[in-house]
């Protein structure tokens, strides 16, 4: 039964676009010779309450997993306030962004494995491959001139950006480990690798 409702939410929230092309919530971007799959925008706050719902399902409302997956002490009231839902995810920590990324992989992958689709890993995204967007699409970000739906939103003009390191990325492509966390100016967003089988 858990399986079941696991997979509507996810099915639900994050599959937006074709499984067999891009793992889920993610936009195809080939930068030179490497292609990766990153969100089209930052994780909002609507991404935030399916996670939170999940872990007050799996742990329980007095959990301590849940009141450590609330942002900077936020309530669920607070998030459930229908005019943010779509503002950027902000004031969590680097370890709260990770523990996300790694509930995602594991809630795809249950998926996925019903359907027989690949396995799937979600990170953050490391600097180089913030450098490489912005060096390549720059402030207009835009993936296909003759498609201006697929585009990369707010990489450079919403919240400053958690990265695989544990640094910031800020305005400009600067990176910075100087940043107070959690922060109401500080977001992310996830990348997606495929996983190969094992033969």
């Amino acid at each position: 039964m858990n399986k079941i409702i696991i997979s509507l939410i996810i099915v639900a929230s994050i599959v937006a676009n074709a499984w067999a092309i891009n793992p889920p919530g993610t936009k195809k971007v080939k930068i030179d010779k490497e292609v990766i799959y990153i969100d089209q925008s930052e994780i909002i706050i609507a991404d935030w309450m399916e996670y939170i719902n999940y872990l007050e399902h799996r742990y329980g409302k007095d959990s301590e997993e849940l009141k450590s997956a609330f942002p900077n002490g936020i309530t669920t009231k607070d998030m459930m306030a229908k005019e943010k839902l779509t503002h950027p995810l902000t004031g969590i920590t680097h370890e709260q962004a990770v523990d996300y990324c790694k509930w995602r992989t594991a809630a795809v992958n249950a998926v996925n494995e019903e359907t027989g689709l690949g396995k799937v890993e979600y990170t953050l995204p490391t600097e180089e491959q913030y450098r490489m967007l912005i060096k390549t699409f720059g402030n207009y970000e835009i993936l296909s001139d003759k498609n201006r739906t697929e585009r990369i939103t707010g990489l450079q003009s919403s919240v400053y950006e958690l990265t695989a390191e544990g640094s910031v990325m800020k305005n400009n492509g600067i990176f910075s480990k100087e940043e107070q966390l959690p922060s109401a100016n500080i977001g992310f967003r996830c990348v997606a690798t495929m996983v190969k089988q094992k033969k």
